[in-house]
């Protein structure tokens, strides 16, 4: 006689979903994280840089390129 009891562990098939929908979260965390940043782009005559809150302050002074 053989036995045919229930295989234990995940499904194959259902580990891999489960792996592609937390890397597709953490995509989106990320993508949803990078528009959420406070930077504000200066670009006048003479000068331009950006200012964020990570960054600090970024100023370049010069002739326009």
């Amino acid at each position: 006689m053989s036995q045919q009891g229930a295989r234990s562990g995940i499904n194959p098939i259902l580990g891999i979903l489960l792996v592609i929908a937390v890397i597709a979260a953490g995509v989106l965390g990320y993508l949803y994280y990078r528009q959420r940043q406070d930077v504000v782009k200066i670009d006048v005559p003479g000068f331009q840089g950006t200012i964020s809150k990570d960054k600090g302050v970024d100023i370049e002074v010069g002739k326009d390129k």
